[in-house]
């Protein structure tokens, strides 16, 4: 089942595709919606709506369909698979630090209802595919997961899950080439995900000003959902930036020999299974933790967004392209994510478990 942006991603992939009604519109950003308790009534609310409009579409997709198996991205899914006797699996991405922590176990967990159904959704699933890797957790994983001890059975780790394999693209080289007109020099990606307001146009026509102090490097900004590419042409880019709107990123992350973003998990996975260093500049808990697993294990520079300046910034790229370690440690976290192997290792535990249920 899909719905909004993510239908045209599913398409693009030749996946059929259940299409949902509009779900609630909601005024805020969550990230730091979450943190405002004035309003954890109203967000209680929401959620409840949103829960019960996808419960329901699943439940009539599982009668429709009758699969053997059921994926799930969200805290509906394995529910709705338990009423019908269908194997459930959940994904979901690794907490990273004491701030994300804060905000779900925490802050989220202070409403009894959320936190119930929460733990219903974890004792419902069958298995638990957590993206990541246990080795950037630490004792906050182990801390945050010891609300959750019945579920530890069940729970896996698959390193990165991309839908594109770094392996199975071109190389490096080749990908420069394509993205920025040349193999041989110094390539740095800026992406701010899907586009939060919280950065925007006046980080991007910051990074624009970056690239005038970094005349031997090549730039790539992706503006993704926050503007069109020509909103940046007012700031009259120089010329060795290419200011596109949706790229492959994938292929840009592996390009790059730096890739700045906000801190996103989607990116930072991308980063780590591509062994690319990263310069990262947060704007809430969870960006500032994932920041931080690149930055303690030396693959990357956490920048504070508040006082940033184009000559921060582009310091901070230089100092990750001229020093080696950066692209070392990088590539160690790569190696660490690789062991776990990734959507092919993912797959054969869903296969497994189907196998067990239909023996």
């Amino acid at each position: 089942m899909a719905g909004d942006n993510i239908i045209n991603v599913v398409k693009s992939h030749q996946i059929d595709i259940i299409e949902m009604s509009p779900l609630p519109k909601i005024d805020f950003q969550f990230g730091s919606f979450m943190l405002d308790e004035s309003r954890r009534d109203e967000m209680a609310i929401y959620i409840k709506k949103v829960i019960g409009q996808i419960s329901a579409e699943e439940k009539q997709a599982i009668e429709a369909e009758k699969p053997d198996v059921l994926l799930c991205g969200n805290l509906t899914g394995p529910l709705s698979a338990k009423m019908f006797g269908v194997p459930g699996v959940l994904i979901f991405l690794q907490p990273h630090g004491e701030k994300t922590m804060e905000l779900f176990t925490r802050r989220l967990f202070k409403s009894d209802a959320i936190k119930k159904h929460i733990n219903d959704v974890m004792q419902a699933a069958s298995l638990l595919l957590m993206e990541g890797m246990p080795e950037l957790g630490g004792k906050v994983l182990t801390r945050g997961m010891a609300e959750l001890i019945h579920i530890r059975d069940k729970l896996r780790f698959t390193g990165p899950l991309l839908a594109e394999q770094p392996e199975q693209l071109p190389e490096k080289s080749e990908l420069k080439l394509r993205h920025a007109g040349a193999r041989d020099m110094p390539l740095v990606y800026v992406t701010i995900g899907g586009g939060t307001p919280l950065i925007g146009e006046e980080f991007l026509s910051l990074a624009l000003e970056a690239f005038r102090r970094l005349p031997r490097v090549k730039g790539v900004i992706s503006t993704g959902l926050a503007m069109e590419p020509n909103v940046l042409a007012a700031y009259n880019p120089p010329g060795n930036v290419v200011v596109q709107g949706f790229v492959p990123g994938t292929e840009l992350i592996k390009a790059s020999d730096v890739t700045v973003f906000h801190g996103g998990s989607s990116t930072l996975m991308t980063c780590i299974a591509c062994g690319t260093p990263a310069v990262v500049v947060p704007s809430m808990a969870e960006q500032q933790d994932n920041g931080a697993v690149l930055a303690q294990n030396g693959a990357g520079i956490v920048l504070d967004k508040q006082g940033l300046s184009s000559a921060i910034l582009a310091e901070a790229v230089e100092k990750v392209l001229s020093h080696k370690d950066f692209q070392i440690n990088a590539r160690r976290l790569k190696a660490i994510g690789d062991k776990y192997g990734g959507p092919a290792a993912a797959a054969v535990m869903v296969e497994e478990l189907v196998g067990r249920g239909a023996s």
